[in-house]
């Protein structure tokens, strides 16, 4: 659009619309709760699928992250998760709810059948493809989705989150918050007029 009307402006012969891109606007999904996760993740009877879904929930992780972490550190009771390779490389990352570590009692890794020595596409796939067969109610990134919201709810700075989930602020505040939903955002608005210290208008 922009070339075009340089092009028009300047008075040249150009169309840019041959390069026109094939983006379309994310559609809003639903972010399953926390209720729901648990409810979920009670219900899976294989304990090596019930540790991937609880570590994606409490972690934020992606596909293919949870099966390249650093288990010993997780196995030696430290709740910061050590990613050791991915999309984004090597990170840390700390959970939240923190409670899920102990609740879904993390530090007994539990891994299912997944050869993990393939492209990360690959191993990902293995955890959509695990998902779709036991009809979940949510997709593998809606528990990303939802650790953002999480960390919202927290109210941590949103260049903290993003180093936490691996990608840039700008990413975290375009794309990851345009799922939070109104209730949400109700809560961080009634916490913010619940402060003692919160700006007052003045006394007509």
């Amino acid at each position: 659009m922009a070339a075009n009307k340089l092009s028009k402006f300047a008075e040249v012969d150009y169309n840019a619309n041959a390069y026109k891109g094939k983006y379309k606007p994310s559609h809003p999904r639903k972010i399953p709760d926390d209720r729901i996760i648990v409810e979920t993740w009670s219900e899976i009877s294989n304990p090596g699928w019930r540790w991937v879904i609880a570590m994606m929930s409490t972690y934020g992780l992606r596909n293919h992250e949870v099966f390249r972490l650093d288990l010993d550190v997780l196995r030696s009771g430290d709740s910061v998760v050590q990613v050791l390779a991915g999309k984004t490389g090597h990170r840390q990352v700390w959970p939240f709810h923190p409670e899920w570590v102990e609740r879904f009692d993390l530090v007994n890794v539990t891994l299912p059948k997944v050869d993990v020595n393939r492209p990360n596409a690959a191993v990902g796939h293995s955890v959509t493809e695990y998902f779709a067969g036991i009809d979940c109610p949510f997709a593998p990134y809606d528990l990303r989705h939802a650790y953002a919201v999480r960390t919202l709810t927290y109210q941590i700075d949103p260049s903290i989150a993003a180093r936490f989930m691996g990608h840039s602020r700008e990413v975290h505040e375009e794309v990851y918050r345009y799922w939070i939903d109104r209730a949400t955002l109700q809560r961080e608005f009634d916490r913010a007029l619940n402060r003692s210290d919160r700006p007052r208008p003045p006394a007509i």
